[in-house]
């Protein structure tokens, strides 16, 4: 078993991820059984701050074979916020072995409009998506067709280490 914590921006993303978990669990996507933990930080501000170092610090400390920080993009260059995201932990003295940063660009609603440039304002105009929406969203998705994103793979791949 595989036990990891996942760090995301709202409760939302939290109760998505365990959602997208348990459905490549459902669909032999990944190979691991996972156990899942998950803290909101309320608002990706928050992300890049003193509490995510001590949150990623106090879970390596516990024993987490993995952490995942989960961000979106919001049109920021991915790589410039993932690094950003890096440097503070490195700067703190985190131990990156056991963290995967994984940024979602524009948005996570890419994982439910994979072929939209910006998904988030193409659910609200077209499906009346609400954010509070995306948990039960998740379950809909089509593994196929989201596989073709690089942040899925990264996020199957990190699930699926030994």
């Amino acid at each position: 078993m595989k036990i990891i914590l996942a760090i995301t921006e709202d409760k939302y993303g939290c109760s998505a991820i365990a959602e997208l978990i348990r459905k490549l669990e459902e669909n032999k996507k990944i190979e691991n059984e996972i156990k899942l933990d998950c803290h909101s930080m309320g608002g990706k501000g928050n992300i890049i701050s003193a509490k995510t170092v001590r949150i990623v610090k106090s879970s390596i400390f516990k024993g987490y074979d993995k952490i995942m920080i989960f961000v979106d993009s919001d049109n920021e260059d991915s790589q410039i916020l993932e690094n950003r995201i890096k440097d503070m932990l490195k700067r703190n003295g985190v131990d990156m072995n056991r963290v995967c940063i994984i940024v979602f660009n524009p948005h996570i609603e890419i994982l439910l409009a994979p072929q939209e440039n910006n998904p988030l304002e193409y659910l609200r105009t077209h499906d009346r998506y609400e954010k509070s929406d995306l948990p039960k969203r998740i379950r809909n998705i089509d593994l196929n067709t989201v596989y073709k994103l690089e942040v899925f793979q990264k996020i199957v791949k990190t699930l699926n280490d030994p």
